[in-house]
């Protein structure tokens, strides 16, 4: 893989094995000249419906799995015309629609019983909500990279896949500690463990009704409709939670560094928030309450 960079290295290997995992569920061995439109339509729906990627994520495992065919196009291996028209797909910003856990939530998450099947994701869920990193970093977490910090807590070294950047997340929460430290969880694929998170949040009554853009594998679009939280919440949700929880709490900066954003523009708007649009709101009631009306 000359010429790539690791984090791109990493995609890569990302999509391969969840390229495998799709022929293992189809039962069937995909060749580069079989990549026909309904093979890749296969492939979109189950990122979308089976694992519960987000869109944006989907979107970006099939503009890779079009490079990868047009360069073995290129290098004379037999391929499907239609790989030329596999298109990357993506929320637009506007129509973003965020969905978090609060602490009151994760406190049920906490202290409900699951089923043997799901113990192993309800201890990712709850280490993923309290060191803050994407799916990728999360599940790849080994026991080497946690150690103890000075004031009792833990540290959690994380050398991000996406960005390369080296983060040191602290952890002070008693039962997210008792796990990194004597109840390590067992690896698990992000496929499953968006499967799990759903039907734990169920157990916990995270039941809510929220509108969500769900994609519907009937009409092969993306539609706006109202589901019950448990429905919506996907293993990526868990970051952001950690961001939009304790924003305003912590310094902004503090909150960047953990989370590994660089600038607080795209922290803002991965959190939902706006925060020249508040100040233009805060200036003008300030204004109105200097007049006498």
């Amino acid at each position: 893989m000359l010429g790539l960079r690791p984090n791109s290295i990493k995609n890569y290997t990302s999509l391969y094995k969840a390229w495998l995992r799709f022929e293992q569920h189809q039962q069937e061995h995909y060749s580069f000249d079989e990549l026909d439109k309904q093979t890749v339509t296969a492939f979109k729906l189950w990122l979308l419906n089976d694992c519960g990627y987000a869109i944006n994520h989907a979107g970006r495992m099939l503009s890779m799995l079009k490079t990868i065919g047009l360069d073995a196009q290129k290098n004379n291996h037999s391929t499907h015309p239609y790989i030329a028209f596999i298109h990357r797909f993506s929320l637009p910003a506007h129509d973003k629609i965020i969905h978090t856990l609060s602490f009151s939530e994760m406190k049920k998450v906490e202290e409900t019983i699951v089923p043997l099947p799901l113990e192993n994701a309800k201890k990712w869920l709850i280490i993923g909500f309290w060191i803050r990193q994407r799916v990728s970093d999360l599940l790849t977490l080994q026991p080497d990279q946690v150690r103890p910090a000075k004031n009792g807590g833990l540290y959690v070294d994380v050398l991000q896949q996406k960005t390369a950047k080296k983060v040191t997340v602290g952890v002070l929460h008693p039962l997210a500690m008792e796990l990194l430290t004597t109840q390590f969880p067992k690896k698990m694929y992000p496929c499953a463990f968006n499967k799990k998170i759903k039907a734990i949040l169920k157990l916990a009554g995270i039941n809510e009704m929220v509108k969500a853009h769900r994609y519907n594998g009937k009409i092969k679009r993306k539609e706006t409709g109202i589901y019950p939280k448990y429905a919506v919440i996907a293993s990526h949700d868990l970051r952001r939670s950690f961001a939009t929880n304790f924003y305003g709490k912590i310094p902004t900066p503090i909150l960047m560094n953990m989370t590994g954003h660089s600038q607080e523009k795209t922290f803002m708007q991965y959190i939902g928030m706006d925060k020249k649009r508040d100040s233009f709101a805060d200036d003008f009631m300030h204004g109105m309450s200097q007049l006498s009306l």
